[in-house]
């Protein structure tokens, strides 16, 4: 059992109120009024955990400085120059860092007893966290201090991030029946975006303007010519780099698509006067806010262990003090590396298939369908996050992201413990009560104040009824809120019919779980299915 003594009294005070009364919560949630009070001042108090934006640094490198190359200072440019990850807290060396590969690679590695299971996370959550968090913390893969995303919630896995990619995939027609469209084609009866490249393996010249699937080149040259040139055929013409990575995210990118073009059929019987551009924006800006709703009502309320659930309702931040600007702080970038949820094989179809082996390969999901592979991921347990919990092909990822850690000079677990309200930690029995562990980071650091952010947030025990360990579950909040529910859609002179139209608003107030959009594009013959980030 972990030592909580250093939790901190009103810590530990409210954790156990939220997690605990399961029927007064359900009071709470039952009157209107009260949840909306409710749902504002948890939001609320969450997003207040560390000081609001601006912060006052970035990851932005010192120029022509190789001897001091993070800015431990505010200047002009680390304030508006947004290709840079913001930070929660100023650069910091630690005084002695594990080798990577002989003495942190054993930490993630799996126990000889086998890997731990997840109590309650569905292979459907890890599949979305992946393809969610993909959208928005996008690393420059030439320089790991920068960002390519707009740092918004703004689902670019399936629109891209440039006009260009956004007018690859559309299909540009003032026809009726096909106005507003994103691009598709039909594989079995069902439909899908189409296929990225030709039948010679080279990406096919309307889709030019998209940025190739990130790292399927690297990964193909390792494979057989023939397996290389099959994975070719199964690759999708998604303007998001990363959506191809696995079927399950290649699922979930088809179904905002299928999703799109269904919006976009609604809004063109309500407005036959609009032309193409209008029904593509309008049904864009509904798709988006229909993730953001996801992304509160299911997700987070998954990756919760409080009874009382969250809804995204826009006014909690109207006037919210910390409703400001986004920009993504590299430690948020650093602590989604949830790689340990990942298991060593998925079952799809009744059969169980290398996780290794479904890298870059969407037939999976062009063989089982959509609404199967939903249904396979729902009913699969992920593993649990933390140390000694990584699958084999994974654990090179995690180095690296500890790699990525230090070059940014993020600080101590201990420091972002104090950042976000946790009193610091004296001792390792304080960060898990598991006797390996600590032995381990003992070993390794020899004083709490020296482990490193990400191997502290990792070491952590995942609580009762918890997706994540505690301070990954704090920070994930703090910055989920206050920029989830900042998004420019949602606010109090946008989020209105004239946006999204009465239409749009009702499509939104209808949309909670991803089940709810599934269930919206199934085929003719189809019968609704049951799905879940929460094993059940």
């Amino acid at each position: 059992m972990r030592d909580t003594s250093r939790d901190g009294f009103l810590n530990r005070v409210e954790a156990h109120v939220l997690s605990h009364f399961p029927g007064f919560w359900r009071l709470v949630m039952a009157n209107p009024r009260v949840r909306r009070w409710a749902n504002k001042r948890i939001i609320g108090r969450a997003a207040r955990r560390a000081p609001s934006r601006p912060h006052a640094l970035s990851s932005m490198p010192v120029r022509g400085d190789a001897k001091n190359p993070m800015a431990g200072y505010t200047s002009w440019e680390s304030l508006t120059d947004n290709v840079w990850f913001s930070r929660h807290r100023p650069p910091k060396v630690l005084p002695r860092y594990p080798d990577l590969e002989t003495e942190l690679a054993p930490l993630f590695k799996v126990r000889s007893s086998g890997p731990r299971i997840s109590e309650d996370s569905t292979v459907l959550f890890l599949s979305f966290a992946q393809w969610f968090t993909d959208g928005f913390l996008m690393t420059a893969e030439d320089e790991r201090r920068r960002t390519l995303a707009s740092h918004h919630i703004d689902l670019n896995p399936l629109y891209g991030l440039t006009r260009q990619q956004t007018q690859a995939i559309r299909l540009q027609s003032e026809a009726s029946g096909k106005k507003g469209r994103l691009k598709s084609e039909e594989i079995g009866g069902e439909i899908y975006a189409p296929k990225l490249f030709d039948e010679n393996g080279n990406i096919k010249e309307e889709f030019k303007a998209l940025r190739p699937p990130l790292g399927h080149a690297r990964h193909l040259q390792n494979l057989l010519p023939e397996r290389a040139a099959a994975l070719r055929k199964t690759m999708f013409a998604f303007a998001g780099e990363r959506a191809n990575t696995t079927p399950f995210t290649a699922m979930l990118n088809t179904l905002f698509l299928r999703e799109h073009n269904r919006l976009a059929g609604i809004l063109e019987k309500a407005n036959p006067e609009w032309d193409d551009e209008r029904i593509f924006q309008t049904a864009r800006n509904i798709n988006i806010v229909q993730l953001i709703k996801i992304v509160i009502e299911e997700y987070i309320n998954h990756i919760s262990p409080y009874w009382f659930q969250l809804s995204a309702d826009p006014s909690a931040c109207w006037r919210a003090p910390w409703n400001k600007p986004n920009w993504i702080p590299i430690e948020f970038d650093l602590l989604y590396r949830w790689h340990s949820l990942v298991p060593d094989y998925f079952e799809i179809d009744g059969k169980k298939i290398p996780a290794q082996d479904t890298v870059f390969d969407c037939s999976y999901l062009t063989q089982s369908g959509l609404a199967s592979l939903a249904v396979s991921a729902s009913r699969q347990r992920a593993w649990e996050i933390g140390l000694f919990n990584t699958a084999d092909f994974l654990v090179r990822v995690e180095l690296d992201s500890i790699d990525q850690s230090r070059k940014n000079q993020v600080g101590s677990y201990n420091d972002y413990r104090e950042s976000v309200g946790y009193p610091r930690v004296a001792r390792f029995e304080q960060i898990t009560g598991e006797a390996d562990k600590v032995e381990a980071l003992r070993r390794l650091y020899g004083d709490v104040d020296n482990v490193e952010f990400l191997v502290g947030l990792f070491a952590e025990d995942v609580g009762r009824r918890s997706a994540v360990p505690p301070l990954i579950g704090r920070m994930v909040a703090l910055d989920a809120f206050s920029q989830a529910l900042t998004n420019p859609l949602l606010s109090e002179h946008v989020f209105n019919d004239r946006t999204f139209t009465r239409e749009g608003m009702n499509v939104i107030e209808e949309t909670r779980r991803l089940q709810d959009i599934v269930n919206r594009n199934l085929g003719p013959n189809q019968k609704p299915v049951s799905i879940s980030m929460t094993y059940q």
